[in-house]
């Protein structure tokens, strides 16, 4: 078993570096996991994922598994040849990225706009408030100058160094569409902590699982400055009173 730790960075609101195979099964009360699994096609994300690995699809498959043990809705982006990978999804919603500029598919001209949201347990959760589109438009923001590649979050500092990162836009939309009724939240691949800065704005509970401590340590900080921004909130956490991080270290 890896070495963990835990940052409590409000009420409700708790990191824990680790496995999330080993931490998932321990949690109780979360209604919603709202993540983005690593599958940048050989993308270092450190030394704990690799996702070129042979086994890599068995390895997503039972983290999948033990996500819709831990919670009855369940909600990702991947990429398209995971349609051919992955089972008994109830629906796969599209992001429509018009703005993305990457790989041409393979020898060919085309230019991919689109990736699948997978969605389990998405028939339970009722017909709420308002209807949500299966086809959702989010424009990746541009790369912070230096970086390379364009589709990454405008972050500063460490923020733009993620291999990976999504906008924050497309997971508040998450929220508050799909799991708009879901109180705790979690990410069990919580890289630099987008979701959790959505979960935290939106008002709710937020559980976040990252394996790699560099990635733990910058959604740490990520996190605790949203929850110190008061007018950042379209509604504050009745449960968040940000604690005070030691920014260098990511501990209170």
């Amino acid at each position: 078993m890896l070495t963990t730790r835990t940052e409590i960075l409000a009420d409700g609101v708790t990191l824990h570096m680790g496995d999330c195979a080993e931490i998932l099964p321990t949690l109780a009360g979360v209604d919603a996991i709202v993540t983005d699994p690593p599958y940048g096609v050989g993308v270092k994300y450190g030394p704990a994922y690799d996702d070129k690995r042979a086994d890599y699809w068995d390895w997503l498959r039972a983290r999948i598994n033990l996500a819709r043990a831990a919670a009855p809705l369940v909600v990702f982006t991947h990429r398209v040849s995971a349609l051919r990978e992955l089972a008994d999804w109830d629906w796969a919603a599209v992001w429509n990225k018009p703005g993305a500029f990457g790989s041409r598919l393979g020898n060919s001209c085309v230019l991919p706009h689109w990736e699948p949201i997978f969605l389990y347990g998405i028939h339970k959760t009722g017909v709420q408030s308002h209807y949500a589109s299966n086809v959702v438009t989010f424009n990746p923001e541009p790369a912070k100058a230096g970086i390379t590649g364009v589709g990454r979050e405008k972050w500063d500092s460490e923020f733009a160094a993620h291999p990976c990162p999504k906008p924050l836009a497309l997971y508040e939309h998450f929220l508050a569409t799909y799991a708009q009724n879901a109180k705790t939240i979690c990410d069990p691949f919580c890289g630099s902590g987008t979701t959790g800065v959505a979960a935290v704005k939106h008002g709710r509970r937020f559980v976040g699982i990252e394996i790699e401590q560099r990635w733990f340590d910058v959604a740490c900080r990520r996190i605790a400055e949203t929850l110190k921004q008061g007018d950042f909130f379209v509604e504050r956490p009745a449960c968040a009173r940000p604690a005070e991080l030691d920014l260098t270290t990511g501990r209170p």
